[in-house]
């Protein structure tokens, strides 16, 4: 390739490849940042063949090996220009867990997101840098702390002034707690939602945090992945941010659905945030497999959809049925034993 369309980080994760089929079966090359290790030829073959049997197309799909972590990404100087061809770029690289180390959540996510806008703003071509962004809210105090939350909400801070200092047209989305394909349910990320579900699929969600307005929002990967996609295809998405979540009943009722499908007793009892949240760092989480960070996703806000609602409209994206999309997800999830498959 002489010169791409995008480039993307994060394209091995979670939502990346569901992006990539998304980009390239609509005719974009793309190029996309692998970490620099023994198994990047690996992986990038691996890739190829699942944007392939999801309608993309691999022959339009190049590796840059590289790190985010590292100047200039940690590209040598041929692969550094090429990505700098880009008119599109899609960060989504992050380090993702609970727990997360307070180094690696400064230089992965803070550090990496500030690295991607510096060579969005170098690029010769870009009309548009695309950040998956933290799904930001008001969250108590009482709360355990979320390194990773934080990080992403900081990362976010720093890019967009980067952004307005520069130029760089950005459009910022805050996607809620990403569940599995709407349709079948598959995913390949095994912390967040799937903790709560796990407990519940083995008897030890014993309450209901949070009091009865709180939900956990979920978006579908699917879905998500066509409104990246589709969203800087729209010259009104510049200088835009997106609360991208689908209309997801109180936990207790999610729950409920969740509890019918796979069979098993809902929990009962609400607990208020703070009381649910000193239970799990007293060693409920260790009981129930639930780190106290998950509660940070958790909120009883009117989040502000509509300019996303709008977008959806205009790209032809209709919203999944949430019940639907819980039992599928949930039923994947219990049928995989909760963990990845062998690669």
């Amino acid at each position: 390739m002489k010169r791409i369309d995008a480039f993307v980080t994060g394209g091995t994760g979670f939502i990346g490849r569901w992006l990539l089929p998304e980009l390239t079966g609509g005719g974009r090359r793309v190029a996309v940042l692998l970490r620099d290790n023994p198994d990047g030829r690996h992986r990038l073959a691996e890739l190829w063949e699942w944007v392939e049997a999801r309608g993309g197309r691999s022959d339009l799909l190049h590796g840059l090996a590289g790190d985010l972590t590292r100047d200039d990404l940690g590209m040598d100087p041929a692969d550094l220009a090429l990505a700098r061809t880009a008119s599109q770029v899609f960060h989504l690289g992050a380090a993702m867990s609970f727990g997360l180390p307070a180094e690696q959540a400064r230089q992965v996510n803070v550090r990496g997101s500030e690295r991607v806008a510096e060579l969005a703003a170098s690029g010769s071509s870009l009309d548009r840098l695309v950040l998956v962004s933290g799904f930001q809210h008001r969250r108590s105090s009482k709360l355990a702390t979320s390194r990773y939350h934080d990080s992403k909400l900081t990362a976010d801070a720093r890019v967009r002034d980067i952004a307005e200092a520069t130029g760089v047209p950005l459009t910022r989305v805050h996607p809620a707690s990403v569940t599995g394909d709407s349709r079948t349910g598959q995913t390949s990320q095994f912390w967040g939602w799937p903790d709560l579900v796990q407990a519940l699929h083995r008897g030890r969600l014993p309450i209901v945090p949070g009091v009865r307005d709180h939900r956990l929002p979920l978006v579908a990967v699917d879905h998500l992945a066509k409104f990246l996609a589709g969203a800087p295809e729209l010259a009104e998405t510049a200088g835009g941010q997106y609360w991208l979540l689908h209309d997801t009943p109180p936990l207790a009722d999610l729950l409920r659905i969740v509890a019918d499908e796979l069979g098993v007793a809902t929990p009962r009892l609400r607990v208020p945030i703070p009381l649910a949240a000193m239970s799990l760092q007293a060693g409920l989480d260790r009981w129930t497999g639930i780190s106290a960070e998950a509660l940070t996703f958790l909120t009883a806000q009117d989040l502000p959809v509509a300019e996303a609602r709008r977008v959806e409209s205009t790209l032809g994206l209709t919203q999944p049925d949430v019940a639907e999309l819980a039992r599928v997800t949930a039923r994947f999830l219990a049928d995989h034993g909760f963990r990845p498959a062998a690669s």
